[in-house]
């Protein structure tokens, strides 16, 4: 290990990844005991209803079941331990160990994530890139904070950048080995989420030019069968992986298909939801620019991937190289198509954060070729960057996971400022809430959501009437807020409720915000509601808003 150390680029990356791993795993029991995010809640309440071997239909199809099946066996041994009574049909993993263990998963993945950008930057480019991709990966935003999710997009980000560096093994020497290395990846990207499918021609496409360039004496038909062979092996592997780690999806196929029914409703705006009113009239790709990609990697990472991938575009086509093909369309891929999905929430742009990463990486690696200024330029703008993103990355962790739970801090100021017996109005779909309960014994709940559906348990009439038996309204997230201020022509009712809370009247007096500290300004660029997209700070850090009422008769 010492002599190991030795080496400079070694101690670059031990350094790397030790702060990565503080900057994924400090507070990641976040939440606790109430735990708010409603995927990761979905996820735990279905890998703790499992029992070995007579229970294991997960009801939850949203995502595949290969992440659930493996938190699961993994909670089983301590499970067995600690909680068991007579045998093994008898254990299950429970809700609080299933949530702490899918988390350790996003951590693993993430950190993981450092090395492989090294290799893969050094790869394409040349060393320094690859420690600058890895810098760069360790202090992401987006990554830091799916690291603290138990949902299964960094399980997709990990296996999507092991896809693209076997392809490129698989692109320079179509071995078997290497092929059945690419198959099992493209089978549990599958079997991990099924808009995964959108990279099942990138191995298609990296055998191709494997066997091409590899065989190049031989005549093109002759490399048919070989050719065909394998694709064949790939599409048997997925396929076996698949059926083997989501059996349910065919055992008990009426769930799965109305699962896919909703989650495809919801996503294509067919199928209304509560929880995606921000989209309407939201523009794709542009959306994903000004809202999402800012947040995910910053500002300076955005516009850098944008020129990162156009360059790229040109020298791919000047050059012929497979390798940045390769990684154009594995952007592209995981850009795209989802970009033009109704709900445009930041977990769908999350897989593509590491393959931006090495666009930004690309540009500066070709800055240094400039005449004359190259140098001069590249390495100082470099800098900048990396300090940038240290910036950017340290006050999200800052924010979201060292400072006070937004929710507890919320409730501890009101715990000190309203009367225990108050009567208090609050959104009904909101978790945040929650954390009032102990101190507060005259907690309502009504539908905002529905204000505008005019139906005869939530609309304009019943609001007035109710607010006049009120003294104070807690608004427990920005997400509605935001939604309705800033669609008034979609949501007209509750446009005109929440504007006149923003409004100086006689009727509303806003108690309490939550504080926005420099490292929470850095973080939303100074808007901690408005400026990005609403699941941006949801469910770790969301800002809340107390009122108190005055009944003026």
């Amino acid at each position: 290990m010492k002599k190991l150390l030795q080496n400079r680029t070694t101690r670059i990356l031990f350094v790397l990844i030790t702060i990565g791993t503080i900057l994924r795993f400090y507070n990641l029991n976040w939440g606790a005991p109430f735990y708010f995010h409603p995927d990761e809640r979905n996820i735990a309440s279905s890998i703790s209803q499992m029992q070995f071997p007579d229970t294991l239909n997960p009801h939850f199809f949203a995502y595949g079941s290969l992440p659930l099946y493996t938190i699961f066996f993994t909670g089983l041994p301590f499970a067995t331990t600690h909680y068991c009574q007579n045998s093994l049909s008898d254990c299950s993993v429970h809700f609080e160990d299933a949530l702490i263990i899918g988390r350790a998963f996003s951590a693993i993945f993430s950190v993981l994530l450092i090395p492989l950008l090294y290799l893969l930057g050094k790869r394409l480019f040349s060393e320094r890139a690859g420690i600058v991709a890895a810098t760069l990966v360790t202090f992401s935003t987006g990554l830091i904070q799916f690291a603290h999710f138990a949902t299964f997009e960094m399980w997709s980000t990990f296996f999507g950048i092991v896809l693209f560096l076997f392809s490129l093994y698989v692109a320079d020497k179509p071995t078997r080995k290497n092929v059945l290395l690419l198959s099992i990846t493209t089978g549990v990207l599958i079997a991990i989420k099924a808009t995964n499918l959108l990279l099942l021609p990138v191995p298609f496409l990296a055998i191709l030019f494997g066997v091409l360039t590899s065989e190049k004496r031989k005549k093109h038909f002759s490399l048919l069968l070989p050719l065909l062979l394998k694709y064949l092996f790939v599409i048997l592997v997925a396929s076996l992986l698949f059926v083997l780690t989501n059996p349910f999806t065919f055992l008990d196929i009426t769930s799965f298909r109305g699962a896919m029914d909703y989650e495809s409703g919801v996503a294509l705006g067919t199928l209304p939801v509560f929880y995606t009113g921000e989209f309407y009239g939201s523009i794709p790709v542009i959306f994903q620019l000004l809202k999402v990609f800012p947040f995910l990697l910053n500002p300076a990472l955005t516009i850098l991937s944008i020129a990162g991938f156009l360059i790229c575009v040109l020298v791919c086509l000047k050059k012929r190289s497979f390798p940045y093909f390769l990684l154009l369309l594995f952007t592209s891929l995981l850009v795209f198509p989802q970009a033009f999905f109704f709900v445009k929430w930041t977990r769908y742009m999350v897989p593509t954060l590491p393959f931006l990463i090495l666009l930004c990486v690309f540009l500066l690696e070709k800055t240094l070729t400039l005449k004359r200024l190259g140098k001069r330029v590249s390495i100082p703008f470099t800098w900048i960057i990396v300090a940038v993103t240290v910036v950017f990355g340290v006050s999200y962790w800052k924010t979201a996971f060292v400072e006070k739970d937004s929710r507890v801090a919320a409730s501890a100021f009101a715990k000190i400022h309203i009367p225990q017996r108050a009567p208090i109005l609050a959104d009904i779909y909101d978790m945040g809430i929650v954390t009032f309960n102990e101190n507060f014994s005259r907690i309502d709940l009504f539908n905002y959501y529905d204000l505008d559906n005019q139906s005869p348990e939530s609309n304009p009439e019943i609001l007035a009437e109710k607010l006049k038996n009120y003294d104070y309204l807690i608004i427990p997230s920005q997400r509605i807020f935001a939604t309705r201020l800033t669609h008034p022509s979609v949501f007209p009712e509750g446009y005109k409720f929440y504007l006149s809370l923003t409004t100086k009247t006689d009727s509303y007096q806003k108690l309490y915000e939550t504080p926005c500290s420099i490292f929470c300004q850095i973080t939303y660029l100074g808007d901690q509601i408005f400026r990005f997209e609403g699941t941006a700070n949801a469910f770790e850090r969301p800002p809340l808003q107390i009122f108190a009422l005055t009944h003026n008769e």
